[in-house]
């Protein structure tokens, strides 16, 4: 029975034209402990911090594909009018610019931006072992099935001006398993889906990855305009690992200088009375 059901997904897989293309749209949430906010420090500022959050944890993104490759985005919105420098995104959030997905060369290229500089972060697709568990259910028009698989994370704490890492004292990691839930739908034969998820039988509309839930709003099949997906050039090439090396110590630097900089406003503050 369960070789059958494979069959069944495969099949719209091996029926696949080279010729049609896509638009899926997600919105994407990710929760946050806010509880640091109840710090009578922060009360003056409150309402600011909670957009800061919202701005860099609720985004919407588009994913563009054909049948072997694709190209995911965030739908830039216009900035409102004294939003200034989002100095959050160094904080919250995934640093995701533009991903593109090869199934037929098994790469993935993340095309993005930090403090001025622009790197593709460069990775082999991985063969994820998804498990199938035969459920299904609707999202939209479309049968989607459930499939999920266990990984390791490293515990984080957010915290304001600082990113506890369990590591920065020399400190081992402190790792815990979470499992990945993603629905998908033969419907749409393509081995992709949101942010870096791939490896199934067809398109990834919903994904629950810890804190992380994204969830396809609406798809276009074969739009009017056709878009060619193009492998990210511009960049320094760095793979993942060494990338978030990077970013960590990023991290730190923005911190250390946002704590000398409090630092000098207290002092100054203490001189003046």
């Amino acid at each position: 029975m369960k070789k059958l059901f494979y069959l069944l997904l495969l099949f719209p897989i091996l029926n696949l034209s080279q010729n049609f293309q896509g638009k899926a749209y997600y919105m994407s949430k990710i929760s946050v402990d806010k509880s640091w906010l109840d710090n009578p420090r922060y009360a003056s500022r409150k309402g600011y911090m909670n957009d800061m959050i919202k701005r860099n944890t609720e985004k919407d993104y588009v994913l563009e594909f054909n049948s072997i490759e694709s190209t995911y985005k965030e739908i830039e919105k216009l900035e409102s009018e004294g939003q200034g420098f989002n100095w959050m995104a160094n904080y919250v959030g995934e640093n995701i610019g533009k991903i593109y997905k090869n199934a037929q060369d098994k790469i993935s290229i993340n095309e993005t931006e930090m403090m001025g500089k622009f790197f593709l972060v460069t990775e082999n697709l991985e063969n994820t072992k998804w498990k199938m568990s035969g459920e299904s259910k609707k999202i939209g028009q479309y049968t989607c099935y459930k499939a999920t698989y266990t990984k390791q994370v490293e515990e984080k704490v957010f915290s304001f001006g600082s990113w506890n890492q369990n590591n920065q004292n020399k400190k081992p990691k402190k790792m815990r398993d979470v499992e990945v839930v993603a629905w998908f739908t033969p419907q749409i034969p393509v081995s992709s889906g949101p942010s870096w998820y791939q490896g199934l039988p067809g398109l990834i509309l919903e994904v629950t990855d810890d804190d992380t839930k994204i969830l396809c709003t609406k798809i276009v099949m074969n739009p009017k305009e056709k878009t060619k997906i193009k492998r990210p050039k511009k960049g320094k090439v760095i793979s993942n690992q060494d990338f978030v090396t990077l970013q960590d110590e990023k991290r730190e630097e923005a911190a250390e200088m946002w704590r000398q900089s409090r630092q000098r406003r207290q002092s100054s503050s203490a001189r003046l009375r």
